[in-house]
């Protein structure tokens, strides 16, 4: 069987212990940045000792799978990008309001069709990403009704 590491069948190289590290400490160095935290603060704030945070902020150590949701769920989404990017994935925020983004979409389809060049087609790219944080948004909601079914 192939190495899944380089399996040429893959679309992106699979997370390493390396990766990881690299991509926790970064989500630590920026939500500190942003939040004019501390190593005790950022701690204090996720519940898990001042080391933890700063090992984690050092790349000595990982972070486990409830940290890193709480760290979504305090300081958002978009905190924990990078350890989304690891398996080619992004995060959304839920919807700040109930109704399907159909203006979102709408937008989007209005741009595509009315664009005839390449340069016309990355010129819809603003409202393509609107649409698809919308959607994301949404799909977000609707899982929280599913998962607290």
């Amino acid at each position: 069987m192939a190495d899944p590491v380089h399996n040429v069948l893959l679309p992106i190289t699979l997370p390493s212990t390396k990766s990881l590290r690299a991509a926790v400490a970064c989500i630590i160095r920026d939500i500190q940045r942003e939040h004019h935290e501390t190593d005790q603060d950022t701690a204090d704030k996720l519940g898990v000792s001042v080391g933890t945070v700063r090992n984690a902020r050092n790349e000595q150590a990982d972070l486990g799978a409830l940290t890193i949701a709480k760290i979504g769920a305090l300081y958002g989404a978009e905190a924990v990008a990078p350890y989304h990017a690891l398996y080619g994935a992004t995060a959304h925020g839920a919807a700040s309001h109930d109704a399907a983004p159909l203006v979102e979409l709408a937008d989007a389809l209005s741009a595509l069709t009315k664009a005839a060049s390449p340069k016309a087609r990355l010129d819809t790219l603003p409202a393509l990403k609107a649409a698809a944080e919308a959607i994301g948004g949404y799909i977000v909601t609707l899982e929280r009704f599913r998962i607290a079914a």
